[in-house]
């Protein structure tokens, strides 16, 4: 573990590794943990994992939940917006909609015009 204990926590936020030991890790730290941010690439990866297969939409509900009610997880200032309406839907979906890979698709099209437009923007 690094020195200021954050390392569980950017695991959880990057998704590096299996996502019970994660959280599990994330949440019983011995050391109390450093604020992580929170991403709109964490956010892409995460739903890249449910289009390409290698995780369900179950997983990626966890996985919001975790992030999203993690104290220590902040959100990008940037797009705080974009990323806490994320993971509300998706750590929520009894309350938006089911979990879906057209679900995953449709938010992976919002993150990347969204970097795209900022890519744009700085171009000018």
């Amino acid at each position: 573990m690094d020195a200021n204990g954050s390392r569980p926590l950017e695991d959880l936020v990057q998704w590096n590794g299996e996502l019970s030991g994660l959280i599990r890790n994330a949440r019983h730290s011995c050391e109390p943990a450093s604020a992580v941010m929170f991403r709109r690439g964490h956010a892409v990866a995460a739903a890249e994992k449910v289009t390409t297969g290698l995780v369900s939409p179950d997983q990626l509900v966890d996985w919001a939940q975790a992030v999203h009610f993690e104290d220590q997880v902040h959100v990008d200032e940037g797009h705080q917006d974009l990323l806490t309406q994320l993971l509300v839907e998706i750590s929520t979906p009894e309350l938006f909609e089911p979990v879906t890979h057209e679900v995953c698709q449709r938010w992976l099209r919002i993150l990347r015009t969204s970097m795209a437009s900022d890519a744009e923007a700085a171009e000018r």
